[in-house]
């Protein structure tokens, strides 16, 4: 009887012990970073602006979608407004170059949803180990104010009065929007008091720049 019950609790512990191993695993797993692959080898040009990749690159993202970038591509760093390489760091410098790149590349090409090209940006600079924070006002920075394609903004941008319940959809190709300090310190200072998640950040982004475009038309 005794041998029975040492038998049964050390099978008990076993099936714990499997139960808690496997629930991690599942978290590290949630949790993987993405990865570069290939070396990023850039080569000056002559016009002491742009850069060409003298090799392909890659990335693949946490959720393991990947993103290559074939070589002889030119890139300027023009998708992260030059505003922001003073205050956040130069576009191929440090541990922004790599995801700066991939950035680069998709917003010119246009190729895939804009949305998913600067969360990309964000994926990529948390897998070099930026900062999380800093991360997130970079990924902030240019979801506001890097350019767009192939979007709808609402036809009306108060907050919520009964004539636009159901507002009209307009239409946008392309657009870049406009550097507006004011707006960029709401959303810096909404990301450091930590009381809205990133995507309520970027319902405030969404909302600056509705307004914007419909100012501007």
């Amino acid at each position: 009887m005794a041998n029975f019950i040492i038998g049964r609790r050390t099978l008990l512990q076993l099936t714990a012990c499997i139960a808690l191993i496997a629930y991690w695993s599942s978290v590290a797993s949630a949790e993987q970073a993405g990865r570069f692959e290939g070396e990023l080898v850039l080569k000056a040009l002559s016009d002491g602006r742009n850069m060409e990749l003298a090799e392909p690159f890659k990335y693949i993202d946490s959720h393991g979608v990947v993103w290559p970038v074939p070589a002889g591509t030119r890139v300027d760093g023009a998708s992260i407004p030059s505003v922001f390489w003073s205050l956040l760091g130069a576009p191929y410098t440090g541990k922004y170059r790599e995801a700066s790149v991939i950035h680069d590349y998709y917003c010119e090409t246009r190729s895939r949803h804009w949305k998913a090209v600067h969360k990309v940006f964000l994926d990529g600079m948390i897998a070099r180990g930026v900062d999380r924070l800093q991360a997130q006002l970079m990924y902030l920075a240019v979801y506001r104010f890097g350019p767009r394609w192939d979007f709808d903004v609402d036809a009306c941008f108060c907050k919520g009065c009964p004539a636009c319940a159901n507002p009209n959809l307009k239409h946008v190709a392309k657009y870049d929007p406009k550097y507006n300090s004011a707006e960029f310190e709401e959303l810096r200072d909404k990301l450091q008091s930590g009381r809205l998640s990133l995507e309520q950040l970027e319902d405030v982004a969404d909302y600056q720049l509705n307004a914007e475009i419909l100012k501007s038309r």
